[in-house]
């Protein structure tokens, strides 16, 4: 039995790291959604100049994007149009996410060395500028056209695609890679009790412009991505049994060879999904570096999915 998106495991969550951000966007499950995403970024003194010398990065800034995914039924599966509109400045989140850890009793990882509310993305090679954004900027990223194939129901099932991604815009202020991307997609989900299982992975072939500042860092075209996770549905009935979570876990290669370790090997991300049973076509969440509190890239977001 052919399921439509609204019945199967939801979209999971990129990771938000803005050199990450450029490329394409994961598989979705084919269901019209909108979501406000804020992300704070940050990267430490002691891993902005590589051991060489000749890489130099600065991360400091804080990110607020509204996700629009608009799913169409064509044929056995689901086209789906992903835009993303990001504003990119110095942000507030960086004192309140400080006393956070102050009162949790763990350490800032860094994250007190760095001077607070800048704004700063910036990435140079041997000389040449890769990425560069020290101001307030409102950008459409690259738009993701996939096409998505369901099957099952929400209990056992999976899905299969794949998307290409359209340029929209400069890679040196991190608007888009600046050419066209292509996405191949495979998840999977099965059903024990209250806990949905699920995996999902991914191969991404990159292309770039003969000019662009790009090819000082990027080492190859092709490279992977996977997620696993398990969904605890609430038995309801009540306001606490109302209460469902996801938990997953993901990890993301770079396609970055610059000799930092943040940009070229990212690791493992964690993301909280919330949901309620009396707002059933909402979800809350957040999504970090795995294993600790001092993540160099933290976001927050909130979803409506409107095509339920």
């Amino acid at each position: 039995m052919i399921t439509t998106g609204l019945v199967a495991q939801e979209t999971p969550h990129p990771n938000r790291l803005p050199w990450l951000s450029i490329f394409p966007e994961p598989l979705p499950e084919g269901l019209s959604q909108v979501s406000l995403e804020g992300s704070n970024q940050f990267l430490r003194t002691n891993r902005q100049v590589s051991p060489d010398g000749l890489a130099h990065a600065e991360l400091e800034g804080e990110d607020w994007q509204v996700t629009s995914d608009t799913a169409w039924a064509l044929g056995p599966g689901h086209l789906n149009l992903r835009t993303r509109l990001t504003y990119r400045s110095a942000g507030f989140m960086d004192r309140a996410i400080m006393n956070w850890h102050d009162m949790l009793g763990v350490g800032q990882g860094g994250r007190d060395q760095v001077q607070t509310f800048l704004d700063a993305y910036h990435l140079d090679r041997n000389g040449a500028v890769v990425f560069d954004l020290r101001s307030p900027r409102l950008e459409l990223q690259g738009l993701d056209l996939a096409y998505v194939l369901p099957w099952g129901d929400r209990h056992d099932g999976g899905r299969l695609g794949g998307s290409i991604q359209l340029p929209t815009g400069h890679e040196e202020v991190l608007q888009s890679s600046g050419g066209t991307n292509f996405m191949a997609g495979l998840g999977a989900w099965t059903t024990t009790g209250p806990l949905r299982f699920w995996a999902q992975g991914e191969d991404i072939w990159i292309s770039l412009p003969q000019a662009s500042p790009l090819r000082q860092v990027v080492s190859r075209g092709q490279f992977w991505r996977a997620w696993v996770g398990a969904h605890y549905q609430g038995p309801g009935g009540g306001f606490l049994q109302g209460f469902s979570l996801d938990l997953s876990y993901s990890y993301n290669e770079t396609p970055y060879w610059t000799k930092l370790v943040r940009i070229d090997k990212y690791g493992a991300q964690q993301t909280w999904v919330f949901s309620h049973e009396r707002l059933p076509k909402w979800r809350f969440g957040l999504t970090e570096k795995a294993g600790t509190f001092s993540a160099p890239e933290i976001t927050f977001f909130t979803t409506y999915r409107y095509g339920e």
